[in-house]
């Protein structure tokens, strides 16, 4: 295992140099030269537009188009290293994630995570679509702001296919846990405490308002919520005493 890991950080740092390359995957004006054994032997997509009579193949370029240069980059980390890099230690630009967005607007984990999960469904990477649903649960545990966690239920339903569950059902869950917990802290349901000095209008509006978004975009998400409460009506408590 550890001749494997050193090998493959030696073939990811010939990649990182442009040595030996002989394909690019291209997004907007960037360019990501890659070795095609590397790319082709984990994707049936890329592996289709290499070997036969497409322009990819004559070209030796592959442009990956409706998505930023910062999301390319993580799919070329996870084919050389099993992994991808999130916003967990440090924010990012979202405008350095996503053309059209401001510099104050940040990037969450969650929109990184839902994003490489589409990219996953959309070239055949079941391995890094089983990475994407971990590093989500993940994220969801550490507690999203409500207006996160709605922002990223839009993507989950608005990017990925009715037929797959996995963000879906994990996104509901999450929403119903701090419904839950606003109840028993009889807060409103869509409120957020707001920044220390913030002065603008009430968090609660803003919520609502991301809510009915989400809602009139997204019906099908007020169907799974719904189901859910049909189905586990007192999600994580006791049947008892009504705690968890």
């Amino acid at each position: 295992m550890a001749a494997f890991k050193r090998l493959m950080g030696e073939i990811s740092q010939a990649r990182e140099r442009d040595e030996f390359t002989d394909f690019v995957l291209t997004c907007g004006t960037e360019r990501f030269p890659v070795h095609k054994v590397i790319v082709c032997s984990q994707s049936n997509v890329l592996h289709a537009a290499c070997s036969k009579p497409f322009r990819e193949a004559a070209s030796g370029e592959y442009e990956i188009a409706d998505q930023s240069p910062a999301m390319v980059r993580r799919i070329v980390d996870y084919f050389y290293t099993g992994d991808y890099k999130d916003c967990s230690e440090s924010t990012q630009d979202l405008s350095k994630e996503k053309p059209g967005y401001s510099d104050e607007e940040k990037v969450t984990a969650l929109y990184i995570h839902v994003r490489m999960f589409t990219l996953a469904d959309i070239y055949q990477l079941d391995c890094l679509q089983s990475l994407a649903v971990t590093k989500y649960g993940k994220a969801l545990e550490k507690k999203p702001s409500t207006k996160d966690l709605l922002d990223s239920i839009s993507d989950v339903y608005q990017l990925t296919p009715p037929s797959v569950r996995a963000l879906r059902d994990r996104a509901v869950v999450a929403l119903r846990v701090q419904l839950e917990q606003k109840r028993r802290l009889r807060q409103p349901a869509f409120a957020d405490p707001k920044p220390s000095g913030d002065k603008s209008g009430g968090p609660t509006d803003t919520l609502m308002a991301a809510y009915d978004e989400v809602a009139t975009e997204s019906p099908k998400f007020l169907k799974d919520l719904l189901n859910s409460y049909i189905r586990s009506p007192l999600l994580g408590q006791c049947h008892n005493c009504g705690l968890e």
